[in-house]
C-alpha cells in the first residue's frame, strides 16, 4: 500500500546512500561502524514492531512490511542489513510472545532514539543444523534456570545488550531472554564470509544462571505454549533470511545488467551473445520467483 511504498523508498535511499558506501570497510573490519548503527535508528525498523503503548508505531503484525524493509536494506549490503534488522527481530518476538513484565522492561528501549543491539539466537555451530533439535539445554534450578551450550551466527555479538536464546527445556525448544552481562555467558568473535560486516560471534553458555522470569512468555507457560511461539519465530526468521537474499540478488542483477552491455569482446557487447543474455534473463526470472514466493509467505504469516 502507499504507506509501505513510502517506507520502502526511505529504506532503499538509506541503503544506497549510507549502507553501500560503508560496506567495503565494514567487511574488512568485520564490524558494523558505530556511526552507521546510530544512524540506522532514523529508518525506524524496530519502531515498526513496537506497539503504540510502548512508544512504537505497530498497530498489527507487520510481516510483509518487515520483509519489504529487509529486502530494501540488503539491496545496499546484506552484511550490514543483518545487524540493523536484528533488534527488530527481538522487538517482534517480545511484542508477540513476551510476558507483560518482559514487554514493560525491554520494549520501550526499542522505540527510543538509541536502539540497543540485540538478537534472536537460534543457530548452533554444526553441519545440517536443525532448529528443532537443539543441543543447548536449559535445566531447572532453585530460583530459575541454568543454560549450557554454544550458539553461532549472532550479529553484533560483542556489543549486544540483549539476546533471546533458544534452548531445550523438558524436551521442548524454548526461548529465554538473556542479558549480555549474565554470569556464565562469554562472547567469541566468529566472522563469516559474506556477512563479515555483521560482526558475527558465538555465545558460549556455561551454566549461565537465569531467573524464572527469563523464560519467554513467563514461567507459567506450558511446553505446548512454548512450542507454538518457537515454531512461529523460526518460520519468521526464515522469511527474513529469504527477504535478505532477494535484496542482495536484486543488487547483483542491477550490477550485472549494465556490465554485460558495456563489456565488449570481439567488437561488440557481450550481452549480444546468447549464452550471456540467457544467463542474465535466467537471473531475472529466478529473482522474480524468489521475491514472489517470499512475499506470499510473508502475507500468509
Amino acid at each position: 500500500d502507499d504507506e509501505q511504498q513510502m517506507i520502502v523508498e526511505t529504506v532503499r535511499d538509506f541503503a544506497a546512500e549510507v549502507i553501500r558506501p560503508a560496506a567495503h570497510d565494514a567487511d574488512h573490519a568485520a564490524e558494523a561502524p558505530a556511526s552507521l548503527m546510530a544512524r540506522s535508528a532514523e529508518i525506524g525498523a524496530a519502531l515498526l514492531n513496537v506497539p503504540e503503548e510502548f512508544e512504537g508505531i505497530a498497530t498489527e503484525r507487520g510481516v510483509v512490511t518487515n520483509a519489504l524493509v529487509a529486502e530494501a536494506l540488503a539491496y545496499g549490503d546484506m552484511g550490514l542489513a543483518l545487524p540493523i534488522l536484528a533488534p527488530s527481530g527481538v522487538a517482534t518476538t517480545l511484542t508477540q510472545f513476551g510476558s507483560d513484565a518482559q514487554q514493560k522492561s525491554y520494549l520501550p528501549a526499542f522505540a527510543s532514539e538509541k536502539v540497543p543491539a540485540a538478537a534472536v539466537v537460534v543457530a548452533e555451530p554444526r553441519p545440517l543444523f536443525d532448529p528443532f533439535d537443539l543441543r543447548t539445554t536449559a535445566t531447572r534450578v532453585p530460583g530459575g534456570f541454568s543454560l549450557s551450550g554454544v550458539k553461532s551466527m549472532v550479529p553484533t555479538a560483542g556489543s549486544a545488550e540483549l539476546f533471546v536464546v533458544a534452548a531445550t527445556l523438558d524436551g521442548s525448544p524454548t526461548f529465554f531472554v538473556v542479558e549480555s552481562d549474565t554470569d556464565g555467558l562469554v562472547v567469541e568473535a566468529d566472522p563469516s564470509m559474506g556477512l563479515r560486516a555483521a560482526g558475527l560471534g558465538r555465545i558460549v553458555l556455561t551454566d549461565a544462571s537465569l531467573p524464572a522470569a527469563a523464560i519467554l512468555g513467563g514461567p507459567e507457560a506450558s511446553p505446548e505454549d512454548r512450542m507454538a511461539p518457537y515454531a512461529d519465530i523460526v518460520r519468521l526468521s526464515r522469511l527474513g533470511w529469504a527477504a535478505l537474499a532477494v535484496g542482495t540478488s536484486h543488487a547483483v542483477l542491477d550490477y550485472v545488467t549494465p556490465y554485460v552491455k558495456e563489456r565488449r569482446a570481439f567488437g561488440e557487447p557481450i550481452a549480444y551473445r546468447q549464452a550471456v543474455a540467457f544467463a542474465v534473463a535466467d537471473m531475472a526470472t529466478e529473482l522474480d520467483g524468489m521475491r514472489l514466493v517470499t512475499w506470499r509467505g510473508a502475507s500468509r504469516a
